[in-house]
């Protein structure tokens, strides 16, 4: 079985994206996997890759609740060319605590999906992506994102549709935001600003 899977962050390295797609990648098993990165793929290296594969996997960073820039030009100039049977199965993760927020970038996928002529396989959206990769997938508080990709391996590998769902992980939400709040209090002081700047916009 062939998979291409294109990881759309923009991010040159290290990416909640990047962890993600890697994460599926080892529960994929013997299947030839190609990885690709949406920011360094031509339009004809792309298509060419899509006309030859099985399963089309596009993970990527929720950008104004829809997906970054870079990735849907890639799709858009590339869908009337794809000439291919391959499922279409798409994960993005936000930074927002619930998973639910990337259903319209999901969405999305899936017109991309139909408009290309293939098959819309499963969306997964992730919550709380920047805690991605504070354990391994499937322990502490990655285990139901763990679980989430076991479930979706198993559809890519038995080229099987399922429905789309939405997780975050085993972490109370309370402590995520407190946690956020702190970097970014961190961030505004490494830049000069105060937390009364951050409130009138400094």
């Amino acid at each position: 079985m062939k998979i291409l899977i294109l990881n759309g962050s923009p991010k040159p390295s290290g990416s909640a994206s990047e962890k993600l797609a890697e994460g599926l990648a080892q529960r994929l098993g013997n299947a030839e996997i190609t990885m690709f990165n949406a920011m360094k793929t031509g339009k004809d290296e792309f298509v060419a890759q899509v006309n030859a594969i099985d399963a089309l996997v596009v993970v990527f960073p929720l950008y104004v609740d829809g997906l970054p820039s870079h990735l849907l030009r890639l799709l858009d100039e590339a869908k009337g060319e794809i000439k291919s049977s391959a499922r279409v199965y798409s994960i993005a993760n936000n930074g927002f605590y619930e998973g639910q927020q990337n259903h319209l970038a999901l969405e999305m996928m899936r017109h991309f999906s139909a408009s290309s002529g293939m098959e819309w396989g499963q969306g997964l959206g992730v919550g709380a992506g920047g805690m991605v990769g504070v354990a391994p997938f499937g322990s502490g508080p990655m285990k139901n994102i763990g679980k989430a990709l076991d479930k979706m391996a198993q559809n890519i590998l038995n080229k099987q549709n399922g429905d789309d769902f939405y997780i975050q992980p085993n972490f109370p939400k309370f402590l995520y935001k407190m946690a956020a709040h702190r970097s970014w209090y961190s961030q505004a002081k490494g830049n000069g600003i105060s937390r009364k700047g951050i409130l009138r916009g400094d």
